[in-house]
C-alpha cells in the first residue's frame, strides 16, 4: 500500500503527488484525489470538471491558461507517458517567469497539481491517455496561452526523445509569447 506523497516544485503552489494506491493478486486501486488529504497540505481544490485527453505520439498540447475564472489542475497519466510542464504566469507570484515539469506515467502513477494562473502544457512521449481534473468549469472567451516553444522562458521539451516532429494543432501555433501575453494581461482583461 502506498500512501499519499506530496513533493513541492519550484513554483508556488505546484506539487508532484504520489496518489494512494493498493494492490493484492486480484489487481489495483488507485486514489488520485482526496479533498481531505489535499486540505492537510493546504491545497484547496475543488474538481469542477474532469477531462480525458488521447494524445498520440509527439503531440504538444499548449501552454494553456484560463485568463479569468482561473482552473487549478489535477493531471495524471493512465496510460503511456507525458511530459507535463507548468509556466507561472502570476504576476504576483514570487515565482512568476519560472517553469517545472514532470515526467507522468502509467507505471510511476504520479500526478501534477498546478494552481490557477499557471499555464499548462503537455507531450505525449508515447501515445498516451490522461485526466486533467479542473477546479472551475471552461469559459471559451477566457481561454488563453504563451507558445510552448516561447525563448524566454526556455521550457526544456524533451523533443529528442520524439523521433519526429512535434504535432501541434493551428490553435496553439498562434499562441502569443510570454512578455506579449504579460503585457497584455498586465492591466487586467
Amino acid at each position: 500500500m502506498q500512501l499519499f506523497e506530496f513533493q513541492k516544485m519550484e513554483i508556488e503552489g505546484v506539487f508532484l503527488i504520489t496518489p494512494f494506491s493498493a494492490g493484492d493478486e486480484r489487481g489495483k486501486m488507485i486514489k488520485d484525489y482526496s479533498a481531505e488529504v489535499f486540505g492537510r497540505e493546504h491545497i484547496i481544490f475543488e474538481p469542477k470538471e474532469t477531462l480525458y485527453i488521447s494524445s498520440h505520439k509527439n503531440v504538444i498540447r499548449g501552454l494553456h491558461v484560463q485568463r479569468v475564472k482561473e482552473q487549478p489542475k489535477l493531471i495524471r497519466c493512465i496510460s503511456g507517458c507525458i511530459f507535463c510542464a507548468a509556466v507561472d504566469i502570476r504576476m504576483e507570484s514570487s515565482t512568476c517567469g519560472k517553469w517545472v515539469s514532470a515526467e507522468l506515467t502509467e507505471e510511476n502513477g504520479q500526478e501534477l497539481y498546478v494552481p490557477g494562473g499557471c499555464a499548462v502544457g503537455t507531450l505525449a512521449l508515447e501515445d498516451s491517455q490522461f485526466t486533467c481534473k479542473c477546479g472551475e468549469n471552461y469559459y471559451g472567451q477566457y481561454e488563453d496561452g504563451v507558445r510552448w516553444d516561447d525563448p524566454d522562458l526556455k521550457v526544456a521539451w524533451p523533443l529528442q526523445l520524439l523521433g519526429g516532429e512535434p504535432v501541434i494543432s493551428e490553435k496553439d501555433r498562434k499562441l502569443q509569447g510570454y512578455q506579449s501575453y504579460m503585457k497584455r494581461n498586465k492591466g487586467g482583461i
